[in-house]
């Protein structure tokens, strides 16, 4: 059987900071099963649409950062994201979202794709 129809279009990589931390990553694993299984279902669809994923799934911030949407129960996610060359997305950071703090977590995210892009 040929299985590269169902190849994913992207590779997702997870930021990695200077000292080898991958803080998505390590965010994914701190979350209870349901929570991984609902996050990485739709990092997946992610990784099959790339760029033609549509809102409400995914949505541009601005300067090459993403948000992907998710909702588990009454939970709302955001996993930041940016696309690096033609087929690669980069898992900037994830955070529960609250008014409160999106806008600081936006922040990190700009930076660790800052951070990202002049070590690369």
């Amino acid at each position: 059987m040929d299985t590269s129809q169902f190849a994913p279009a992207y590779k997702v990589i997870f930021y990695r900071t200077p000292q080898g931390a991958e803080p998505v990553r390590e965010w994914l694993q701190s979350l209870n099963r349901s929570e991984r299984i609902q996050l990485g279902q739709a990092i997946q669809v992610l990784q099959m649409n790339g760029p033609a994923l549509p809102m409400p799934y995914a949505c541009p911030l601005g300067q090459g950062l993403f948000e992907l949407r998710e909702r588990v129960g009454k939970v709302r996610y955001r996993v930041f994201f940016t696309f690096d060359g033609g087929r690669v997305v980069v898992l900037l950071h994830a955070a529960v979202k609250d008014q409160r703090v999106l806008e600081a977590d936006i922040a990190l995210a700009r930076r660790r794709l800052k951070d990202y892009v002049g070590r690369r």
